[in-house]
């Protein structure tokens, strides 16, 4: 499809300059002929650019849509297979799911989120903030900065960023070194 744009917005350029060029031959230019062309043209780049923008891309989460994929993934209801799938190299991390089911039943007062703003840094990468509260009191709130990557057509919470927020949390595990 990419290719087919590209292909069709090649022809409307081409076809600008081949109305100009016959213009410049005759006596008076057909302006409204070359003026139409223009448009033409630049409507093709646009959906063009539009079209590549959004097949390379899925629509840009919330925080709330983080967040939720986040708490997804540690839902002891969810297979530990799709709890991995939204972890970059979540495979990695399948031996540490249950002392994961642990730090969550020896903390069950924490309160822990992903904050907006979302930032899209264009690179196949997204950039929230994570709040962490271990205990649920606001005295030790914890704030740290978490990626999303682009893997997939899914955003994947970052292996790096999930490791600090463990760290964060005081937990240990071999998936993080």
């Amino acid at each position: 499809m990419l290719m087919t744009a590209t292909r069709f917005t090649r022809t409307a350029i081409l076809a600008v300059a081949m109305i100009a060029t016959v213009a410049a031959c005759g006596t008076e230019p057909d302006e409204s002929a070359v003026q139409a062309a223009r448009e033409s043209a630049n409507a093709s780049v646009s959906a063009s650019a539009q079209a590549s923008s959004s097949a390379a891309h899925p629509p840009l989460p919330t925080a709330a849509d983080l967040d939720a994929q986040i708490k997804r993934a540690l839902d002891p209801e969810l297979p530990d297979t799709e709890r991995t799938a939204l972890i970059e190299d979540g495979a990695a991390f399948s031996d540490a799911i249950p002392d994961m089911y642990k730090a969550l039943r020896d903390n069950p007062q924490a309160v822990y989120g992903v904050t907006d703003p979302v930032f899209d840094n264009h690179d196949g990468t997204l950039t929230a903030t994570m709040r962490l509260d271990k205990d649920g009191t606001g005295a030790a709130v914890r704030t740290t900065v978490v990626h999303f990557v682009l893997l997939d057509g899914t955003w994947k919470i970052s292996r790096t960023d999930l490791c600090g927020i463990l760290r964060s949390a005081d937990y240990r595990t071999a998936a993080c070194g």
